[in-house]
């Protein structure tokens, strides 16, 4: 069942819709209208979807089954970028 988040569309001091609150709803069913706890307007916001890829990685892809020196003379970390750090 997806979960859906909604906001007040107007400033209100109700805890649960002045931030945003997340409902889980069917595909099927219409989206809230009022906060279920203040009855103030909210409108449903656009969020990132989640995927999550099932299949397994093969053994060169993960690293935990070598050591340092293994993953080292495979050559396992060629093409990764190094982790900056921004100020």
């Amino acid at each position: 069942m997806p979960i859906y988040e909604y906001r007040a569309a107007f400033t209100t001091n109700c805890d649960l819709c002045k931030n945003k609150f997340e409902v889980k709803q069917g595909m099927d069913e219409d989206p809230l209208v009022e906060c279920p706890r203040c009855g103030a307007e909210v409108y449903r916001l656009i969020s990132r979807s989640f995927i999550s890829i099932v299949s397994p990685l093969s053994q060169k892809e993960t690293f935990e089954t070598y050591t340092a020196e293994e993953a080292d003379s495979l050559r396992l970390e060629e093409g990764f970028a190094e982790d900056q750090i921004w100020d």
